[in-house]
């Protein structure tokens, strides 16, 4: 019954009773709800007994051992290393090989202050995530400030991988300061054989002229920028930053972490070595794996190939 929810089970009696609509056999509800069809027939005739419609024991699954010394020893490591939220931390700990139920990771982190419920992510999302198939089809580009006394932080990020290609810290926003950290990404990009088409930004001075000021001192530049190189401009929505949500979410992690690093390069190399829950949870995938695996079937062969080549040489 641990398959089955209590509305299931009063579809089921429903079915039996003749009232459902559109009437269901048991095998067509067993195939649907992923159960045998013996074992809803049981259901029924339990409910022909007592005449009460079964219903789920909230404690028909024993609970589990709890956390050993070595465990605890190995999440607080792991945290140490890398704090993040429960599901990470299962998923990094599943990556080394160490299997330890999130929920109980999620209780170890309440008692130890590491979790704080948001009930903000427990309400369903009113957006759905749009993702491009290869790696550096487009690169999301912002300025973000963690604070009145803070740099200001520019990051490239790749859409379909998450994987930021470059990135930079200055005293002031400016569009020469974007310039050159995309310039880099490009450069990066172009040693996986990569050439990037697109790149998403707002309408921020730094990015976007607007047509009735393009008299303004700075204004246009960027735009030049990407004309010059053959660069498809992707301006975000006013007033709809989902639209550049990914790298939104990942201001996040920046404010999070990066007082834990010397320098932006190392935020950077953990970030994109981290395990990302948006991409193969499955293989606990991280950003570069992403890149990686989703880089076009072209880009793949030829890299193969050169790759056989210079072994050959060698």
């Amino acid at each position: 019954m641990t398959r089955l929810t209590d509305r299931q089970l009063v579809w089921l009696i429903r079915q039996a009773q003749g009232y459902g609509r559109p009437r269901e056999t048991l095998g067509q509800m067993a195939a649907r709800w992923g159960v045998t069809v013996r074992w809803l027939r049981k259901l029924v005739r339990r409910w022909r007994t007592t005449g009460i419609v079964p219903q789920l024991n909230p404690r028909r699954r024993p609970p589990g051992p709890p956390l050993t010394e070595e465990q605890r020893r190995v999440i607080r490591e792991e945290w140490g290393r890398s704090p993040r939220g429960a599901t990470k931390l299962y998923q990094s700990l599943a990556k080394q090989g160490v299997h330890i139920p999130k929920m109980q990771i999620y209780r170890f982190g309440k008692t130890q202050g590491w979790v704080v419920p948001n009930p903000r992510k427990q309400r369903k999302r009113r957006y759905v995530r749009y993702e491009r198939a290869h790696s550096g089809s487009l690169l999301h580009g912002d300025f973000h400030r963690s604070s009145d006394t803070s740099p200001h932080c520019i990051l490239w990020e790749d859409d379909a991988s998450r994987m930021v290609l470059s990135g930079g810290e200055f005293e002031q926003a400016t569009a020469e300061t974007a310039i050159a950290t995309l310039t880099e990404a490009l450069r990066r990009a172009n040693e996986w054989s990569v050439e990037v088409r697109e790149v998403n930004t707002d309408r921020g001075c730094q990015f976007f002229a607007n047509p009735r000021e393009e008299h303004a001192v700075g204004r246009g530049q960027f735009e030049r920028f990407l004309a010059g190189r053959g660069i498809r401009h992707v301006v975000s929505r006013v007033n709809h930053p989902q639209t550049n949500g990914k790298l939104e979410r990942l201001w996040r992690e920046y404010d999070r972490h990066r007082g834990r690093f010397g320098d932006l390069e190392g935020f950077m190399e953990w970030y994109n070595g981290e395990v990302h829950g948006s991409l193969w949870v499955e293989q606990y995938e991280s950003p570069i794996e992403a890149w990686q695996r989703k880089l076009p079937v072209d880009v793949q062969l030829g890299l193969f190939l050169r790759r056989t080549e210079t072994e050959a040489v060698s």
